[in-house]
């Protein structure tokens, strides 16, 4: 339909900019990785069923059962994307991990193309080396040696995120947001078993809230939603905006200096992202034009 892309691009947009004080919240949070898996996945989980008990027709299970095995299969890649993305920062650096998370808009690629027959543009693709490029120069400065169990927990995020994208893109006409729910909670349970629990301040328990219970759900929900109306590499592009912005978070409220390769680095990530949007926005412009003619 007219308008779909802009409408996909703002939706998913909004969604990433909400993930981008992320790893500040984890920063002040403060707790080990599976104690926030348990934590926020459960209350991001019972806000997004609480909205569906409560303001959307037919309620939660129903909306569930209506996605059928695409959508129990992508509660099942929430609940791994989720355990392994808190997981592979406390086994490697977060250099490493941005430079891994540089693959997940070509895995994307792969995926939409196999599994969907949806083709890549190439202007798509060179952004895609470009982002690429740019959070590479992010992380160039911290490199660490071989941490292959982070590394690998890193890689598997990556390649859940890029099939995430493909199915909500492939799907496109079942809302994926039940699924994201379950999955949330499927990560809470098994983090549970191995969560430390530690005593808690009060800051740290309004963090974990914060993170929980208002951006994580108000992420997701976007995120879940804008890629139906995406090609699946470009949004997966858009999601790597969290990694250059992040950053800036840490660094505005706890004083981290993210260093000049994190400035030009981001600078080419969002300045590609920025050229690419803009370009695609005049293609849906014409296309509009010639349909009213």
């Amino acid at each position: 339909m007219p308008g779909d892309y802009r409408k996909g691009f703002w939706l998913t947009l909004g969604g990433v900019l909400a993930f981008t004080p992320d790893a500040l919240l984890i920063r002040l949070t403060a707790v080990d990785a599976f104690t926030l898996a348990f934590g926020r996945g459960l209350l991001a989980g019972t806000v997004i069923l609480t909205a569906y008990i409560f303001f959307v027709p037919g309620g939660f299970l129903n909306a569930l059962r209506k996605l059928g095995w695409w959508g129990f299969g992508f509660a099942g890649l929430q609940a791994g994307a989720s355990l392994s993305f808190y997981a592979s920062f406390s086994f490697t650096s977060v250099a490493n991990v941005l430079v891994i998370f540089a693959c997940t808009p070509l895995i994307a690629a792969v995926f939409s193309r196999f599994l969907f027959g949806e083709t890549v543009s190439r202007a798509t693709q060179i952004a895609i080396v470009c982002v690429a490029a740019g959070l590479i120069i992010v992380a160039s400065g911290s490199f660490e040696g071989a941490q292959w169990v982070g590394d690998a927990l890193a890689m598997v995020n990556a390649v859940i995120l890029g099939l995430s994208f493909a199915i909500i893109r492939g799907r496109r006409q079942h809302n994926m947001i039940p699924a994201t729910a379950l999955g949330l909670f499927t990560a809470a349970l098994v983090a549970v078993f191995f969560a430390e629990f530690p005593p808690m301040q009060a800051l740290q328990w309004g963090w974990l809230v914060l993170g929980g219970a208002v951006l994580l759900p108000v992420a997701l929900a976007l995120i879940t939603v804008g890629p139906r109306y995406l090609p699946a590499p470009e949004a997966a592009m858009l999601g790597l905006l969290e990694s250059v912005l992040g950053p800036f978070w840490v660094w505005l409220v706890i004083g981290e200096n993210p260093g000049i390769r994190s400035i030009v680095g981001g600078a080419i990530v969002i300045t590609v992202l920025f050229v690419h949007a803009m370009g695609r926005f005049r293609e849906e412009h014409q296309e509009m034009k010639a349909g009213n003619c």
